[in-house]
């Protein structure tokens, strides 16, 4: 089972991939996001995320600045002020 991952930032989407899990850092500590997660608004810090993908690779994005998450309904919106 896959959840969607989207970063936006004022412009809109800009990067959008279907994924097992993610992991990333918020002002509380390390948290992982599973498909069918409750719904959740925190904060991210700013440095790396990690997301497994659909064939169980894990892969990292850099954010350069802290960012907003929304998780609801199996999408994970990753809100970020720039690119």
């Amino acid at each position: 089972m896959t959840f969607k991952l989207k970063l936006i930032d004022i412009d809109g989407t800009y990067f959008q991939k279907d994924i097992k899990s993610l992991i990333l850092s918020t002002p509380l500590g390390e948290i992982s996001i599973l498909p069918n997660h409750c719904p959740i608004i925190t904060v991210v810090n700013s440095g790396k995320i990690r997301f497994r993908n659909e064939n169980d690779d894990i892969e990292e994005l850099d954010l350069l600045n802290d960012a907003i998450l929304e998780f609801k309904e199996n999408e994970a919106n990753l809100l970020t002020m720039f690119r």
